[in-house]
């Protein structure tokens, strides 16, 4: 069980690290509320050591790596088929807009 937890925390790391180094590569301008500490370089530490965790979760057990992995890749199959045609969740900016006429609209009555 805890190679199966182990197996999807170190996925999460290296997707959650290669999403800052793509978004630092792609969007440098951007503004942000918080700058990581050495930036892409800490990044790709990161990344690294988490695909190291990763290939020794299967030395480890390669059993309880192979269940993980095919549980993993069903439910990124279920959402690339079912659940990504069905998000219905908006912006922030969207939501707020949307509660703002609300209000103003029960104002004026």
């Amino acid at each position: 069980m805890l190679n199966v937890a182990v197996f999807g925390a170190t996925i999460s790391y290296a997707l959650m690290s290669l999403s800052h180094i793509v978004l630092r590569r792609r969007e440098p301008g951007l503004e942000r509320p918080y700058r990581t500490p050495g930036g892409v370089l800490t990044s790709s530490v990161a990344l690294t050591l988490a695909c190291a965790a990763l290939v020794a979760t299967f030395l480890v057990d390669v059993t309880a790596a192979l269940i993980a992995l095919a549980v993993y890749a069903v439910a990124v199959a279920y959402f690339g088929l079912y659940s990504r045609k069905r998000l219905v969740a908006k912006a922030p900016e969207e939501e707020f807009a949307a509660l703002a006429a609300a209000e103003a609209e029960l104002a004026r009555d």
